[in-house]
């Protein structure tokens, strides 16, 4: 069967209507490199045929749903077919009462909180693109998290259960639909973060929480870096059950202040703290958190409503934005106590010309970063801030930068061991490599 023949067979499948083809299908370009044809299956029987063709004549896939990630990972080696599962976007099942609910992979977050609620329940991931239409199928196949991470788990501690298609066009099923599952292998764990290299995700399950009553978060700059992370150690080690707990760089909070219009003196960092809950044990717990941090020699302004939910928007989609020239953004995974060290780069890499702004996790040392300079520059940066997480045993990966800057540092870093066990899970769930070859690592 000829290309073109092959192509009007997998436009069959959806319907004319839902594939794209030439210079439409360049929007949905991965890394730079543009598929030659687009397809939104509306159903998983159509996935399901789309992979049986795909791999009948070694066709390369690039799963997606809105693709807000499509400056994650290394360039596709090649990409014939980008499969959109953003028609599957319905909320199948909604069990209020045990807090569980199963969504199509298409829909985003932003439709699937709204749907919930109604009940007054959502699910606890404040990722960033969620503006841009970030869909649950790319939230857990990057495994991305925000703020919230600290007090709700991630991605992968919330997903009870998945359904997938295998590139054979196999359908599966992994997991459970309640949350007390203990029996056989955790599969839906194994594709938290696998980029779409070992199936199309299509359906999920959720554990859901509450929609907590009230929210308040207190801010506050301190005289050096050392008393910061101070403050960070004695807020961990309270009784303070804190939602959120975000350590900023001087220009980073002056910036992210000035946007919310709160607050912030210049070349101080800064912590911020949130905590939703019902509204006495929150305003308890503030000043408990105003306490501490008046004892590390800092004095906090404390904000809700409007201006707290526009503060958490902009730290949650920092950096944000698509890749562009001379701008690459980084996520470093540090033990706690080492943000101060990645800081340090930071401020370091600032003082040679470098762009450079930084915002920890404090509670579970993950770090993101933004860096602007010519790509000689990014490169030489990055494995700056590499050198420092990966000596005290953390990661550094580039999450988006210009070609010539992930060719250069290297988009992973060092994998050691994990390498070869990587390559084996790949080839027993895609012996043949169709999809995103090439992506991850």
């Amino acid at each position: 069967m000829g290309e073109s023949a092959i192509l009007k067979t997998l436009a069959g499948i959806v319907g004319g209507e839902n594939a794209l083809s030439g210079a439409w299908a360049e929007a949905y370009s991965v890394g730079g490199v543009a598929p030659r044809m687009v397809l939104f299956p509306g159903t998983v029987e159509e996935v399901s045929e789309i992979m049986k063709a795909a791999t009948r004549d070694s066709l390369s896939v690039l799963p997606m749903g809105s693709n807000t990630k499509r400056g994650l990972g290394d360039a596709p080696a090649r990409a014939d077919i980008a499969l959109s599962v953003k028609r599957l976007g319905r909320i199948l099942e909604h069990e209020s009462a045990d807090l569980v609910a199963t969504a199509e992979c298409g829909m985003t977050l932003a439709a699937l909180q709204e749907g919930l609620g109604g009940k007054g329940q959502f699910l606890p991931v404040d990722p960033p693109h969620v503006k841009e239409g970030a869909t649950l199928g790319g939230i857990i196949a990057s495994n991305d998290s925000g703020p919230e991470r600290l007090r709700y788990g991630t991605t992968r501690e919330l997903l009870i259960g998945m359904k997938a298609v295998r590139a054979d066009g196999t359908v599966f099923n992994g997991g459970a639909k309640v949350v007390k599952n203990v029996a056989g292998y955790d599969l839906p764990k194994l594709f938290v973060g696998s980029l779409g290299t070992l199936g199309i995700l299509v359906e999920a399950t959720f554990r859901l929480y509450p929609v907590p009553e009230y929210s308040r978060t207190c801010m506050a700059g301190f005289g050096s870096l050392e008393d910061s992370q101070a403050a960070v150690h004695a807020l961990l080690n309270s009784d303070v059950v804190m939602t959120s707990l975000e350590h900023l760089t001087p220009a980073l909070a002056v910036a992210a202040a000035e946007r919310a219009g709160i607050p912030a003196k210049r070349g101080r960092y800064h912590l911020a703290v949130r905590i939703a809950n019902v509204e006495k044990a929150v305003r308890d717990q503030m000043e408990h958190v105003r306490g501490i941090l008046k004892n590390h020699g800092a004095e906090a302004s404390v904000f809700e409503g409007d201006v707290e939910n526009s503060f958490w928007s902009g730290i949650r989609e920092f950096p944000g934005g698509a890749s562009e020239e001379g701008r690459a953004v980084l996520k470093a995974g540090v033990v706690i106590s080492e943000v101060p060290s990645v800081f340090k780069v930071i401020e370091m890499l600032r003082e040679g010309g470098v762009e450079a702004l930084a915002s920890a996790r404090a509670g579970n040392g993950m770090v993101m970063i933004e860096l602007g300079g010519d790509d000689h520059a990014l490169a030489g940066a990055i494995d700056s801030l590499r050198m420092v997480a990966e000596s005290g045993g953390g990661t550094l990966v580039i999450n988006d930068a210009p070609p010539g800057v992930k060719s250069a540092a290297g988009v992973w870093g060092d994998l050691g061991s994990a390498y070869g066990l990587m390559k084996r899970i790949k080839s027993g769930y895609d012996p043949l490599d169709i999809l995103n070859p090439g992506r991850l690592v």
